[in-house]
Formats: structure tokens, sequence, C-alpha cells
């Protein structure tokens, strides 16, 4: 009985660190964001395709953690109205995020449009 409820424990603590650790990990904010675009521009710019792609691996997971707080507003919208604004960002979140992914096999030749569909994203952070 002791071992079962001890096992019980332990999940419920570990399972409580990921929540945690999860709800953090969706904090992305305009300014993170366009910071982090900056940056593989930069690395691009400087012939360094290896911090470039792995820059690009983080500007990826901060995507994915604006389209869940997106699609976490629809749920939570407190009138339909509310919701459908919502929605309509997230629709065009979601049309830049599959731009971006298109384009991010060569992130040298797609700079500027990369660049570019970045910057369009970050202005649909809220």
């Amino acid at each position: 009985m002791k071992r079962i409820l001890f096992a019980c424990f332990l999940l419920t603590a570990s399972l409580t660190v990921t929540s945690v650790q999860h709800a953090s990990a969706q904090a992305v904010t305009a300014a993170s964001f366009s910071t982090k675009v900056n940056q593989m521009d930069s690395y691009i710019g400087a012939g360094n395709m290896t911090m470039a792609q792995s820059t690009f691996d983080e500007l990826n997971a901060m995507m994915k953690n604006v389209l869940a707080v997106s699609k976490t507003s629809i749920h939570d919208a407190a009138t339909p109205a509310d919701a459908a604004t919502h929605k309509t960002i997230l629709a065009n979140q979601v049309s830049l995020y599959r731009a971006i992914w298109k384009l991010k096999t060569d992130l040298a030749t797609n700079r500027v449009v990369i660049h570019g569909k970045l910057v369009e994203f970050d202005a649909t952070i809220y």
C-alpha cells in the first residue's frame, strides 16, 4: 500500500513540474521574438549557418507557443465576437507559419523572404 501511495506521489510531482515548465515556456513577447529574428538574420549574414539553424529552431518553438496561446485565447474568449477575432489572428499566424516552414530548407537563399514573414508573424503576437 505504501508503495502504491509513493508511486502516486512521484507521478503527481513529476506532472506538476512538467506543467510549470510548460506554462513558463509559453511566455513569448513580440520584443523577444523580434530579437531572435534579428539574431538569426545576423547569423545568416555572417555565414554562420549552424547558429542560424539553431536560432531558427528556437524561433520555431516560439511560434508554436504563440499558436498555442492563440488557441487558448479562442477557447477562453468571453464572447463569440472575441473568439472570432482570435480565430482570424490564429488563421493568419498559421498561414505565416506554414510559409516560413516551407522556406526553412535554405535559410541563406530565402533570407529576405523568411525575415519578412517572421516580421509579419511577430506583428500577430499579443
